[in-house]
């Protein structure tokens, strides 16, 4: 196994893209009065990429999948069709994403259904909805306008509007919200590399910081002033060098703008959010103080890691994210920071005042945030990932940050990479 500050000697692993998601559709499509399914995607739409795998982010689609019986003996075999309605000048694109890659078996080890996925283009000016229109009317003959649509809840208004002038009922579907709650192994691959490649970038940051000498209480290397600006170029172009971007990257310390040096003996909060090829975001945050007195920063510390212990050890199938967030802030006030008075979760805002903590627990994958939720109320089941992340902060002292990814297992959570969460740069873990 490579360390995680290195890349392997014969470069970066890149795990392969992930079949199109659209057999998940399966059970929706079997109910009573249901003509299909449509979901209408406009600009990098993680659904749509889900769905298909196609990566192009800008073009509106189209995507309708309809129930096909098979006609044959055996009525559990029925096929899925999966129609990818795109521009024109999309099409050998679009083929080699959806069609290619095996338009949508799955990685399960089950019987999924099969998928007959089909590409169908449209001039540029027409609106996806009304390709969509189109596309049933094609594949449905005599039905065509009749029975009701699964869409998803956030399907676009003018959309929804034609479609229902085209006769058919609307009626919203979480059905591929809650199969991307899960992750396949193949999509946790994804995932895995991805976080690998952040704890790379922050491992050269902690080089750097290792490194680093005190003149005047502010850090230098090799004599010149070490600032956040020119750890973030570092780190982006760690994480860039193993093939993934570096969507996200961010190094704060108190009361230090961006290009001054940075302070020695303060923690120094240090933010990833690498996206890789196929999609898939991963998320890492590390606080770093060099020649820290111990004191405030080794409490907070303590307690920021205990806090994501706890969380690890909560991530059993059948709990809610708000149940494991929950636990998470009854630790951290144990530790003697409780919950922020302004309330709620703020994703890790390292600007706030404010004194106490904040926990922010959510899944993770095609969408830096997305189920489940603590606004949702889903277990967290086996293949989930959740990006967990806890802060801690004095108004006396500074701030704190520690953040990894873990993934949910039969047995309970286990982070998805292993990287070092230490708050003195050179010390491993």
């Amino acid at each position: 196994m490579t360390p995680a500050g290195g890349v392997p000697p014969d470069g970066w692993p890149v795990p392969s893209q992930p079949p199109p998601g659209v057999s998940v559709l399966a059970d929706v499509l079997s109910q009573p009065e249901t003509a299909g399914f449509v979901h209408v995607a406009h600009g990098d739409d993680p659904v749509r990429r889900y769905l298909t795998r196609d990566p192009e982010p800008r073009q509106p689609a189209a995507i309708v999948c309809l129930p096909t019986d098979d006609g044959g003996a055996n009525s559990d075999s029925d096929t899925l069709q999966a129609i990818y309605g795109v521009p024109a000048s999309r099409r050998a694109a679009a083929i080699d994403a959806f069609v290619a890659s095996d338009g949508g078996a799955d990685d399960h080890g089950d019987d999924a259904d099969e998928i007959e996925p089909v590409v169908a283009t449209r001039d540029p000016e027409t609106p996806p909805g009304t390709h969509a229109v189109r596309i049933l009317a094609d594949h449905l003959g005599d039905a065509a306008g009749t029975g009701t649509l699964r869409v998803p809840s956030h399907i676009p208004h003018d959309a929804a509007v034609r479609l229902k002038r085209a006769g058919y009922d609307i009626s919203s579907t979480a059905a591929v919200t809650e199969a991307r709650a899960s992750k396949r192994p193949v999509e946790r691959g994804c995932l895995r590399a991805v976080q690998q490649a952040g704890a790379h970038g922050i491992a050269r940051a902690t080089d750097r910081l290792a490194a680093a000498t005190t003149s005047d209480g502010r850090l230098h290397v090799d004599g010149e002033p070490l600032s956040a600006t020119q750890l973030e170029r570092d780190i982006a172009a760690a994480v860039a060098e193993t093939g993934i971007t570096p969507e996200t990257v961010a190094v704060r310390a108190p009361a230090t703008a961006p290009s001054d040096p940075l302070p020695a003996g303060e923690g120094v909060v240090i933010t990833v959010r690498p996206r890789g090829p196929q999609g898939y975001y991963g998320h890492l945050t590390r606080t770093v103080a060099v020649d820290s007195d111990g004191g405030w920063d080794r409490r907070a510390h303590i307690a920021a890691k205990a806090g994501l212990d706890t969380a690890r050890s909560h991530c059993q199938p059948g709990t809610s994210v708000a149940t494991v967030a929950t636990e998470v802030r009854a630790e951290l006030t144990a530790y003697g920071f409780p919950p922020q008075t302004g309330g709620g979760d703020d994703e890790g805002d390292d600007t706030s005042p404010d004194p106490g903590s904040t926990t922010t627990v959510h899944g993770i994958g095609l969408a830096s945030v997305e189920a489940p939720s603590p606004s949702e109320n889903l277990s967290v089941d086996p293949g989930a990932t959740l990006a967990l992340d806890v802060r801690v902060a004095d108004p006396n002292h500074g701030r704190l940050r520690l953040g990894s990814l873990v993934a949910v297992t039969d047995d309970g959570g286990e982070r998805l990479v292993d990287h070092s969460l230490s708050l003195m740069p050179a010390t491993p873990e």
